[in-house]
C-alpha cells in the first residue's frame, strides 16, 4: 500500500510520455492516410471480386457432398456444442499445476486452473493458458524421423531395438538426459530401462537452473533438495533476485501464497512486507514494498551484509570480520535487520534466485537464524520436486561426450544445443555418438543431431503423471486422441526392451504398487483410481527426509563482488512469454505484451536511462552486444527504468529455429514500414551469455560492451498504445488531467468512507439504459491483488479465439487483444514505483459494436451480456 506522500505522485506510461504519445497519434493518422492512398477503389473492387469468385469456385469443386449423420445412440455425457471438462496436469513447465481442460466436440479449446489442486489452487499462468495452442501447431512432428527422414514406428523400433541389444552385450556407457518435468512413473520406467546396461545414468538439468539451492542444502542440511517455500506463512519476505511471481520455480503457487498475506477482504489486517533486491526490474520487484537496486555481481555481498546485520542484532557471531562494499546503503540493511529480528520467530522468509552455491549457503544461514526451517516456512520435509536438476552432473556429461566416452544418448524434454552456453560443443560431440535418440515433438536444434527422433504427444494427448511436491500425486490424462502418429516415451522404452504396454496400463500398475498402498482410507484400487482421475490429484503419505543444520557450512565464503564497478554486465533471465524457449512457437505468447516492458515479438537489450544517455542510445536503436570471449548478439535497445546503470538485461528463449514462419504474419500495406527480416528468426539466443562458475550455470556476471550499428529497428512495444493520458501542453487547467491511476492508503481504508477521497461522478450516456430486472453481469478486480502477470490477457484471447496480427501490425498499434494490463511508472532512473491497471474489454453492456451493426447481430441479453449471433453476422459468412 502507498503512504500519503506517495499519493501525490504523478504516474506515466513511459520515460518519453508526451513526445511518444504525439508521435504515435500522428503515425496512426499518417498510416491511415497512406493506407487509403495505397489502394484505389477500382483496385479494391477487383481484389474483392476475385476473392469472392475464388471462394465460390472452391466451394463448387470440393469433390462431392458431405453428409451429417446424427447420433442414433449418443455417447454418454457428450452433446454436440456442449462443453465437458477433464482434470489433468499442465505440462508447460516443471511446476505441475493442476488444470481443467474444456472440450468441445472432442477438441480441447480452453484450460483453467483446478481449484482443488493443492499446489496451484485454481491458478494458471499466461504460459499455461496459451499452451492449448501448441496442440494445433502445424510444425509438430506427426511421425518419427530416421536420420532426418520421416519413417514409421515399425522400422524405427526394429533399428533402435537392435542397437540396444548390441549396447547391452558390449557393456556400453549409456546416458539419459532430461529435465524436471519427469513424473514418478516416467522416472521408474527410465530407471528400469537403464538397469539393463552396465554403465548407465540419468542426468537431469533445468535450463532455468536452481541447482545451487539443492547443492547448498546438501552441504548445510545433509539433504539435496529444493525446499517448498510457504509465502502464505511469512509476514516478512526478502527476495534477492528471485522473481517468484514471474518465472521462479512455481510462480502460480508462490503468487497464491504471497497474496494470502496481502488481502483486504473481510477485516482489515496487517500486510506482509516484501523487500526485493535486484539489478533489473522484474515482475516481483514491481510489486515490492521496498525495492533495492543492486550492482550486477554484487548480490552475494548484499546477502552477506544482511546476514551480518541480522547476526549482530540476535547476539550471534558474524560469519565475517570484514565485508566488502555491496553497493547498498547500510541504513537499508540496518532497517531490514531491525524489522526481521523484531518479527515473531519463524514468520520471515528469505529467498534467492542466484544460481550460486555460496550465495545460497548464506541464504540458508539467514533462514536458520530467523527460524524459517523450524516453522515450516522453508519446508524441507515436504520438499519441492519442481527443480531437480544437477548442474554438476550435466557438466560431467559434457566432459564425457567431449572425450568420446558415451555410446548412447537419450534426450527428452530438453534442447541442450539451443539452451546451453556450450550447446555447439555438445552438438559436435553428438555426431560421434553411435546412438542418439531424441524424444521431441519438433525437429529442433538438438533433434537435428539425433539419429532417431521419436515424437511424444502433447500433454493434452497422452497419459502421464506428476509429483510436484512430496506426497502430492496427479494423473495427466489425455483429453483427445493423438492428432499425429506420436507415442509417449514410456511406451517407446517398454517396446524397445521387449515388454510393450500402453502408457495408461504402465501408470495404473505403478500407482497400484507404489502410490495406492500409501493412500489413507483407500478402499479398493479401482475406486481410488477413478476418484483420482475425477479430482485430478491425490495426497498420500511420504517419507520425510531427516535434516539438521550444520552451522559451519557457510563459514569462510568469499563474498567479494565479481564485476568491476564501471563495466556493463549482462543479466539473462527467463521470459514471461516463452520461458526458456520451449514456447517460442506459440504466437499467442509472442504477442502478449511483457508485463513490465510491454514488448512483443522480440527480445532486446534493456539498459538504464543513465547508460543510454552516456552511450547516446535510444529505444529501437540496434546494438551489437559483445563479450571478451567473442560472444556477439545483435539486439534492439529498450531504455528501461528501474535498472542499475551497469546492467544490460536480455531475456532467454528467443532465436529459436522455426520461428521464421512468424515473420510473415500480417500484411505490409505501407511502403517503407519496418518489418522483420524475411527468413530471420524471432529475436536472438542469449544462452551463450550464461556462465559456468563453480559447477553451476550462472545467468549474470558476464562483462559486455555495446556498440551501435547505426540501424533503427522499431520494436513492437505497446506501452504507449491506447493511452488515457492527456499531455500537459494540451491541458488548459490542472483538473483536466485524467486520473490514470486510482489509489488509496491503509489510513483511508480505515476511515469511515473506506475508499479515500475519490469522488464518483455520474456521466451522461449516449445509449438508452437497458432494463435488467433480475441479474446483471459484472466484473470487479481487486487491484491490490493484481500482480500484472497478464495471464488474463492470454486467457481472454484463448476464450474468444482472438487472432494474432504479427509484429509489424503491433508496431502500428493494431494489436487485437480485448483486454490489457496497463503499466504506469512513477519516479526516475533506478528509483521507480510501478502500478498495474487492468483495462477490461467493452463487449458487454453498451458495447460499441451494438451501435454500428447493420443486422443487429450484437444483441443485448436481459442480464447485460453482448450476445453475438454468428449466423447473422455479415463478417463471419
Amino acid at each position: 500500500m502507498k503512504s500519503e506522500d506517495d499519493m501525490k505522485t504523478r504516474y506515466r506510461l513511459s520515460l518519453e510520455q508526451d513526445a511518444i504519445d504525439e508521435q504515435l497519434q500522428q503515425a496512426e493518422f499518417d498510416g491511415a492516410a497512406a493506407d487509403r492512398s495505397a489502394v484505389e477503389r477500382r483496385t479494391f473492387l477487383k481484389m474483392a471480386g476475385f476473392t469472392l469468385g475464388a471462394g465460390l469456385s472452391w466451394g463448387c469443386t470440393r469433390g462431392g457432398d458431405r453428409k451429417l449423420v446424427p447420433y442414433l445412440i449418443a455417447p454418454e455425457e457428450v452433446v454436440p456444442g456442449r462443453p465437458y471438462w477433464y482434470a489433468s496436469v499442465c505440462g508447460a513447465c516443471p511446476a505441475g499445476c493442476g488444470v481443467l481442460a474444456k472440450n468441445l466436440d472432442g477438441r480441447p479449446v480452453k484450460l483453467e486452473g483446478n481449484p482443488d489442486h493443492p499446489v496451484s489452487q485454481g491458478g494458471l499462468c499466461a504460459i499455461g493458458q496459451a499452451s492449448v495452442l501448441a496442440l494445433y501447431d502445424a510444425q509438430r512432428l506427426s511421425a518419427p524421423l530416421n536420420r532426418g527422414q520421416e519413417s514409421d514406428w515399425r522400422i524405427v523400433d526394429q533399428e533402435i531395438s537392435a542397437e540396444i541389444e548390441r549396447l547391452v552385450a558390449s557393456g556400453a556407457k549409456v546416458r539419459f538426459l532430461t529435465d524436471s518435468c519427469l513424473g514418478p512413473t516416467d522416472s521408474q520406467v527410465i530407471q528400469q530401462f537403464l538397469d539393463r546396461f552396465e554403465d548407465a545414468r540419468l542426468v537431469i538439468y533445468d535450463p532455468i537452473s536452481s541447482s545451487a539451492i539443492a547443492d547448498a542444502h546438501a552441504l548445510s542440511h545433509g539433504v539435496r533438495a529444493v525446499p517448498r517455500y510457504h509465502f502464505d506463512k511469512a509476514d516478512f519476505i526478502v527476495s534477492f533476485d528471485a522473481d517468484f511471481l514471474g518465472t521462479w520455480i512455481s510462480p502460480v503457487e508462490h503468487t497464491r501464497g504471497y497474496r494470502a498475506g496481502r488481502r483486504l477482504d473481510g477485516e482489515l489486517r496487517a500486510f506482509s512486507y516484501h523487500a526485493q533486491f535486484e539489478s533489473h526490474l522484474s515482475l516481483t520487484g514491481s510489486n515490492a514494498d521496498l525495492r533495492v537496486v543492486v550492482p550486477p555481481g554484487g548480490m552475494k555481498a548484499a546477502v552477506a551484509h544482511l546476514a551480518d546485520t541480522v547476526a549482530r542484532r540476535l547476539g550471534l557471531k558474524p560469519l565475517w570480520s570484514d565485508l566488502p562494499e555491496s553497493g547498498v546503503d547500510q541504513a537499508v540493511m540496518d532497517d531490514l535487520g531491525r524489522r526481521l529480528t523484531t518479527q515473531r520467530p519463524g514468520r520471515a522468509l528469505i529467498v534467492c534466485g542466484e544460481n550460486d552455491r555460496q550465495t545460497q549457503l548464506i541464504i540458508n544461514h539467514l533462514n536458520h537464524m530467523l527460524g524459517a526451517y523450524d516453522a515450516g516456512v522453508v519446508d524441507l520435509e515436504q520438499a519441492s520436486l519442481q527443480r531437480r536438476g544437477d548442474d554438476r552432473a550435466l557438466l560431467e556429461l559434457r566432459d564425457e561426450m567431449a572425450r568420446g566416452e558415451v555410446d548412447a544418448l537419450f534426450i527428452r524434454g530438453v534442447n541442450p544445443v539451443y539452451e546451453l552456453p556450450f550447446g555447439q560443443e555438445m552438438a559436435a560431440a553428438m555426431e560421434n555418438i553411435p546412438l542418439v535418440v531424441c524424444f521431441s515433438d519438433q525437429n529442433n536444434e538438438t533433434a537435428q543431431h539425433a539419429a532417431f527422433v521419436c515424437p511424444e504427444p502433447h500433454f493434452l494427448e497422452g497419459w502421464s503423471d506428476s509429483q510436484p511436491v512430496q506426497g502430492v500425486y496427479a494423473v495427466r490424462q489425455p483429453v483427445l486422441r493423438p492428432i499425429g502418429k506420436t507415442r509417449t516415451m514410456m511406451e517407446s522404452l517398454t517396446r524397445w526392451t521387449g515388454v510393450p504396454a500402453t502408457a495408461r496400463d504402465i501408470i495404473r500398475e505403478h500407482w497400484r504398487q507404489q502410490v495406492f498402498p500409501r493412500a489413507a482410507n483407500r478402499g479398493n484400487f479401482r475406486d481410488f483410481w477413478d476418484t483420482t482421475l475425477h479430482d485430478g490429484w491425490t495426497e498420500v503419505a511420504w517419507e520425510r527426509a531427516e535434516s539438521s543444520y550444520d552451522a559451519g557450512a557457510p563459514a569462510g565464503l568469499d563474498v567479494r563482488p565479481e564485476a568491476e564497478p564501471t563495466s556493463l554486465v549482462a543479466i539473462t533471465h527467463a521470459s514471461m512469454a516463452v520461458f526458456d524457449g520451449r514456447h517460442a512457437h506459440n504466437a499467442w505468447l509472442h504477442e502478449m505484451p511483457d508485463p513490465i516492458t510491454k514488448m512483443t515479438w522480440d527480445n532486446f537489450a534493456a539498459i538504464a536511462s543513465a547508460t543510454a544517455l552516456e552511450l547516446g542510445l535510444q529505444t529501437s536503436d540496434e546494438v551489437r552486444l559483445e563479450t571478451e570471449d567473442g560472444v556477439t548478439l545483435t539486439l534492439p535497445v529498450l531504455v528501461q527504468p528501474g535498472l542499475h546503470r551497469n546492467a544490460v538485461a536480455v531475456s532467454l528463449g528467443y532465436g529459436r529455429k522455426g520461428t521464421d514462419r512468424f515473420t510473415s504474419i500480417g500484411p505490409r500495406w505501407l511502403e517503407g514500414t519496418p518489418t522483420i527480416e524475411e527468413g530471420g528468426v524471432i529475436g536472438a539466443n542469449a544462452a551463450p551469455l550464461i556462465r559456468i562458475v563453480d559447477g553451476n550455470l550462472q545467468f549474470s556476471g558476464r562483462a559486455v560492451r555495446l556498440e551501435a550499428t547505426g540501424v533503427k529497428r522499431p520494436v513492437g512495444c505497446t506501452q504507449q498504445h491506447h493511452s488515457l493520458y492527456i499531455p500537459e501542453r494540451l491541458a488548459i487547467e490542472e483538473n483536466e488531467r485524467r486520473d490514470i491511476v486510482r489509489e488509496t492508503t491503509v489510513v483511508a481504508l480505515k476511515s469511515e468512507n473506506g475508499h479515500g477521497e475519490h469522488a464518483h461522478e455520474e456521466h451522461p450516456s449516449l445509449w438508452e439504459e437497458h432494463v435488467m430486472p433480475d441479474h446483471h453481469w459484472g466484473l470487479s478486480v481487486d487491484l491490490n491483488a493484481c500482480t500484472g502477470c497478464s495471464a488474463c490477457v492470454v486467457s481472454c484471447q484463448a476464450e474468444n479465439n482472438i487472432p494474432v496480427v504479427g509484429r509489424d501490425e503491433v508496431v502500428r498499434s493494431r494489436e487485437m487483444h480485448w483486454m490489457r494490463i496497463d503499466r504506469y511508472y512513477a519516479g526516475e532512473n533506478e528509483d521507480v514505483d510501478v502500478v498495474f491497471m487492468p483495462m477490461m474489454c467493452q463487449h458487454c453492456d453498451n458495447a460499441p459494436c451494438e451501435t454500428v451493426c447493420p443486422v443487429q447481430a450484437t444483441a443485448q441479453s436481459a442480464e447485460g451480456l453482448n450476445q453475438q449471433i454468428y449466423n447473422r453476422c455479415v463478417g463471419t459468412r
